[in-house]
């Protein structure tokens, strides 16, 4: 593939990017509602390590987001008895409901495209989880290789 095709590509990535940001503001960042949601959706995963990991975020950019959630009262830790360093996280009400406010704030750009095209919509959604698998097996390959 050439060059100018890629950069064409790139180009149409950003323009749809740009149309999914949300419109209208929420207390929460895009990237705090991500972390509330993975800890309302799978409570199991409740550690900043677990976060990054299922996240795909950096462990720094996690650690910030979570401090933000902390000082917004949107979750809480629970130091862990067997290893005083770590700790759980666990969302609170007030994060539910922040998290409940600013997902109908992030989604409602999705739910625009969905209705104005949606077999090109699921279709696109489609590969998108297609090629978010295939980048996940690529980070797995890369941690297995840095245990080694």
């Amino acid at each position: 593939m050439e060059w100018t095709d890629m950069m064409h590509y790139q180009q149409q990535m950003q323009k749809i990017m740009r149309s999914l940001l949300p419109v209208r503001k929420s207390v929460l960042t895009a990237s705090e509602c991500e972390l509330l949601a993975r800890l309302y959706l799978q409570p199991e995963q409740n550690t900043p390590v677990l976060l990054s990991q299922s996240s795909g975020m950096k462990i720094e950019a996690v650690s910030r987001c979570l401090k933000g959630l902390y000082e917004k009262d949107c979750i809480r830790k629970q130091r862990q008895t067997a290893d005083e360093r770590s700790y759980q996280l666990f969302i609170t009400e007030t994060g539910l409901a922040e998290l409940r406010k600013g997902y109908e704030s992030i989604l409602q750009p999705f739910y625009d495209l969905w209705r104005s095209s949606p077999e090109d919509f699921e279709a696109f959604m489609h590969y998108a989880d297609r090629l978010a698998a295939h980048i996940e097996k690529g980070r797995e390959k890369i941690r297995d290789h840095e245990v080694l």
